[in-house]
């Protein structure tokens, strides 16, 4: 008598398992398993979604605040005065320039200071000379143009071209002169020894007379002159 396939509980032996077989489970069936829920889903994507649009705003915050602070840099710079410290309506300060004088320039000097200068008889000017006695027999002590004093009111002075010159006796020894007989000026002397000439033989200034001339040389006369005070001890024909 054949007995019938036996089942292959476990432990127990049996009939070997064909490859692939699913091993039976035993017990009393567990409940379903719970449906999926797509919620997490649903709030991930909603999450996303929202990163997403609060990174759109804050770009385009920076974007608005960059370009605003830009423009307000430029305008800045291309308005260096503000509208509230300018002053809409100033106030006119132009000063026109002061005019200039328009004087004519005056003519050159007809002599420097320091130079000897001859005259005539009347004071006549006949121009500079030298101060060795070759020619002129003042030294000029001030040129002004249409100064009315000199610096001594006594000493003697010409008027030529506008200038003042004023003037010393300047005469040297050895040299020959005619003196005025009166107030008047001091000129060469045609010719040394002429009648109505001297012969100067020695110079004293600041002297009174002729007490301190030499003894040296012959002379015969001494004439006193002021401004500046000089005695001139001379040997007159």
């Amino acid at each position: 008598m054949t007995l019938p396939p036996q089942p292959n509980y476990p432990g127990t032996p049996g009939h070997p398992m064909y490859p692939g077989a699913v091993p039976p489970m035993y017990g009393p069936p567990g409940p379903p398993p719970p449906p999926k829920s797509n919620a997490g889903l649903i709030i991930g994507v909603i999450g996303g979604v929202l990163v997403l649009v609060v990174g759109v705003c804050v770009a385009g915050v920076l974007g608005l605040t960059y370009f605003r602070d830009k423009a307000t840099s430029q305008a800045e710079d291309r308005a260096p005065v503000s509208a509230a410290t300018r002053d809409p309506y100033p106030v006119d300060t132009y000063t026109p320039p002061a005019k200039v004088p328009t004087t004519q320039a005056p003519p050159p000097a007809p002599a420097r200071v320091g130079e000897c200068i001859g005259v005539d008889e009347a004071g006549t000017y006949l121009g500079t000379g030298s101060c060795n006695g070759t020619k002129g027999t003042y030294k000029v002590l001030s040129v002004d143009y249409s100064r009315d004093t000199c610096s001594d009111p006594e000493s003697p002075y010409i008027t030529e071209d506008g200038y003042r010159l004023c003037l010393e006796l300047y005469l040297v020894r050895t040299y020959c002169y005619k003196f005025p007989s009166g107030s008047g000026w001091v000129v060469a002397a045609p010719a040394c020894k002429a009648k109505g000439t001297v012969h100067v033989i020695d110079i004293v200034p600041g002297a009174s007379n002729g007490n301190n001339c030499t003894r040296d040389y012959k002379w015969n006369r001494w004439y006193q002159f002021l401004h500046p005070t000089v005695v001139y001890c001379v040997m007159q024909y």
